[in-house]
């Protein structure tokens, strides 16, 4: 007795199901893994953003410092920050004891953060709520 292949002229053309279904599983799984990274990475582009922000200000801060003689003066630092940055709804405490320390509020990516100048030590200092992000 002679045994007959069924799908002897069949061709194969394309994928099964179950090979298209496994491909899929495997980029659902290698997605599961990649999406916090990207969100952890959001938020470091965040801040990187804001301390960014906040050493324009300083540089704006320090050029008002340097042209008034040494001391801050709250509208001419405004003047200076809105011509040389982007920075804004900036809020400026200066220091009536110490001419030579300022705090600037600013917002970045819905969050505000301080920042504050001083000018004798050529520092200044970035914080998020009571957090230090600039320097660690």
């Amino acid at each position: 007795m002679r045994r007959t292949k069924v799908f002897k002229n069949w061709k194969r053309e394309g994928f099964t199901l179950i090979e298209l279904m496994l491909v899929v599983a495997i980029i659902l799984i290698l997605l599961g893994f990649l999406i916090p990274k990207f969100s952890s990475y959001q938020n470091k582009v965040k801040t990187t953003k804001a301390i960014n922000t906040a050493k324009q200000i300083h540089t704006a801060a320090m050029a008002s410092y340097g042209d008034n003689e040494g001391n801050f003066n709250e509208e001419d630092v405004k003047s200076y920050v809105s011509e040389l940055t982007s920075a804004e709804n900036l809020q400026i405490q200066e220091n009536s004891s110490n001419t030579q320390f300022i705090t600037v509020n600013y917002k970045s990516h819905e969050n505000t953060y301080t920042l504050e100048i001083d000018a004798k030590g050529n520092s200044c200092i970035v914080k998020q709520g009571e957090k230090q992000i600039y320097p660690k």
